[in-house]
């Protein structure tokens, strides 16, 4: 699914943000990407977006190599990986529906076909009486969860999400998280990039660790707290 060989990216000569990274994310799989501030997890994560390519090695989605991709193509690719980010990123004059909406109106899905799409996402992340508010009426989790759904009306079969409880309380961030595991119980792969320990702790799924754009740990149904 997502496969990193020897990858290596370097801003500048001296300090690589990511150092020779070899890793395989499976089909299906939940992961965590954890590490201190600077660690390499944004680069990792723009690294899949094609944001950025690597200076050496290679970037496997599906079996595509990213970083050959030519500009026009980038965009096919990017369908099959929906993104959440911790500020949310909402259009304040759009209704919840609309925001949603606003997903399948970029890739040209005809508005005829998107209701259904909404309602049924709508549904999994448990927003279908909120549809026509708009985002200032919203707590922050009704927001992340609107975030979650707009990702995920696509059907991707890859959801990133870079500290998508950074803004949020214990409880709201429990609730995200469960959401995400439902939507991983659909099949989507998801890589979640977190300093949220407790949250980890709670999931119990597999973590990665970054230190100095190197992997430091590799574990199966990971807890945050071991070798740190």
């Amino acid at each position: 699914m997502i496969k990193f060989e020897s990858v290596t990216k370097a801003y500048d000569p001296i300090n690589p943000a990511l150092r020779d990274i070899d890793l395989m994310i499976e089909t299906g799989e939940f992961v965590f990407l954890i590490g201190a501030s600077g660690s390499g997890k944004s680069t990792f994560m723009s690294l899949i977006l094609r944001e950025i390519r690597p200076t050496t090695g290679s970037i496997f989605i599906d079996g595509v190599a990213v970083e050959n991709l030519k500009d026009r193509q980038v965009p096919k690719v990017r369908r099959a990986i929906g993104a959440v980010f911790q500020d949310f990123k909402l259009l304040p004059n759009r209704t919840v529906a609309q925001n949603v909406g606003f997903a399948l109106d970029v890739i040209g899905v005809p508005r005829r076909e998107q209701k259904p799409k909404i309602e049924q996402v709508l549904e999994t992340v448990g927003l279908q009486d909120l549809a026509n508010r708009f985002p200032h009426q919203l707590s922050g989790g009704e927001q992340q969860r609107v975030a979650i759904a707009r990702a995920c009306v696509n059907q991707p079969t890859v959801l990133i999400a870079d500290e998508p409880t950074g803004n949020l309380d214990p409880d709201t961030s429990l609730e995200i998280m469960k959401i995400l595991d439902r939507i991983n119980r659909s099949g989507t792969t998801i890589l979640v990039a977190t300093h949220d320990a407790a949250i980890v702790d709670s999931m119990r799924r597999r973590v990665i660790e970054l230190e100095n754009g190197s992997i430091v740990r590799d574990q199966e149904r990971g807890i945050y707290w071991v070798g740190n």
